[in-house]
């Protein structure tokens, strides 16, 4: 009779058990491009608003800023990383930016904050030679309201280069951020 008591508590445990590494997370990707242009803007620093307008934190502490996907050192290298030769976190997300959060978190409240910070270097100031090189158009701080329909589960889906939801699941398909310039 123990082993059958012990049995009956241990089985909510093994049944609720992480079976891959992105289990409850869900992820927003972007697509921030000037008005004229497909290609995504490089260097821009795109936070999570909370329905307040500040930054989202859990616990006090401030959630991560999106980064772009191409971007391995801003990646976590846990259970993701270049999978099938691709030089990205999450080969279905190209080159737009990414965030991993919670899976279910409700996103109908918050808010996405764009700003083109590329013109200044943090160190002196004054404009980034490197910046005005690479992308020499600025564009202005823009703030664009989410929807619930915005986040895809991660699990099972991280690796693929083709986003195939689940059953029920709106259709993948990244933010839309047309850009204009200041």
């Amino acid at each position: 009779m123990r082993p059958l008591s012990l049995l009956l508590h241990l089985l909510p445990i093994a049944l609720a058990a992480q079976h891959c590494g992105y289990d409850f997370a869900a992820i927003i990707v972007v697509h921030p491009h000037a008005t004229h242009d497909s290609l995504v803007v490089p260097g821009l620093r795109i936070t999570l608003l909370d329905s307040t307008n500040l930054p989202l934190s859990h616990s006090g502490v401030q959630l991560e800023v999106f980064h772009q996907n191409t971007d391995m050192q801003a990646c976590d290298h846990g259970p993701h990383g270049t999978y099938k030769g691709q030089p990205c976190c999450f080969p279905f997300a190209k080159d737009d930016y990414i965030l991993v959060v919670r899976h279910g978190m409700d996103l109908s409240h918050m808010k996405l904050l764009v700003q083109d910070e590329r013109d200044v270097d943090r160190t002196n100031k004054r404009r980034s030679q490197a910046a005005e090189r690479s992308w020499p158009m600025r564009f202005e701080q823009q703030v664009i309201p989410l929807t619930d329909t915005i986040a895809y589960s991660l699990c099972g889906t991280y690796d693929e280069e083709v986003y195939h939801g689940y059953a029920g699941e709106h259709a993948y398909h990244s933010v839309d951020i047309p850009l204009t310039g200041r």
